[in-house]
């Protein structure tokens, strides 16, 4: 399947970078992180800590899009457009904490509503 993940900066970067790790790209990026018990003790030790990596997605986390600030503000509205112009693609959108608090993701909701599950 064509799937794209999209998951705000914030709380969702323990799965991004869990996901980054799994599949092979962050050790591809990082070879010191290799997918053995001690690469994996490295990833997990520079988690969330000075001079690690951040506890929120950052541009250093291999394959991300990084658009800056911590509330995601336009992850579904943004995406929807993705939806529309690749019928293919299936996209799917994690909503965290800080954009769920968010007028944009208010009127997100709706977007669904303009969607043809067949066509798009």
């Amino acid at each position: 399947m064509d799937i794209l993940y999209i998951s705000g900066p914030g709380h969702g970067a323990p799965a991004m970078l869990a996901n980054c790790y799994l599949e092979g790209h962050y050790s591809e990026i990082y070879p010191d992180k290799d997918r053995d018990e001690a690469g994996m003790l490295k990833f997990f030790r520079q988690f969330s800590f000075p001079g690690g990596i951040g506890s929120h997605c950052t541009p250093e986390t291999p394959g991300s899009i990084h658009e800056g600030g911590e509330l995601g503000l336009f992850h579904i509205a943004t995406h929807t457009g993705r939806a529309f112009d690749n019928p293919d693609l299936i996209v799917t959108v994690a909503v965290g904490d800080g954009e769920a608090e968010t007028g944009p993701l208010a009127t997100s909701w709706h977007s669904n509503k303009f969607l043809n599950p067949i066509r798009d």
